[in-house]
């Protein structure tokens, strides 16, 4: 079954390099979904796929990576809304526009 998670977090040292590693997991796990800095500096994942990998990336997303140590991380799943065709990370005015919508 297609779920959707929400998921945020801060810590030190998250940066654009970040992004790129929640990316290539999400790319390795068949997700869908965004991925983008907030405007206060946290970070901000949206991503739809079949449950197990959705709970194993989350994971992954939780314990953080080798160089960024994860603080306040949380999460809220629901059903998939289908809405991405892929995964991507955006920021600019693109990332405000998600930030605006969720």
């Amino acid at each position: 079954m297609h779920k959707r998670i929400e998921c945020g977090m801060a810590g030190k040292s998250i940066r654009f390099d970040y992004l790129l590693w929640v990316k290539k997991l999400a790319d390795r796990y068949g997700l869908s979904g965004i991925a983008f800095i907030k405007e206060d500096g946290s970070i901000k994942v949206v991503a739809e796929g079949e449950e197990k990998p959705l709970y194993k990336f989350a994971c992954k997303l939780n314990k953080g990576h080798l160089w960024h140590d994860i603080e306040n991380f949380y999460i809220d799943w629901s059903d998939a809304s289908g809405e991405f065709p892929d995964f991507r990370v955006v920021e600019g005015e693109e990332a405000e526009k998600f930030e605006d919508m969720m």
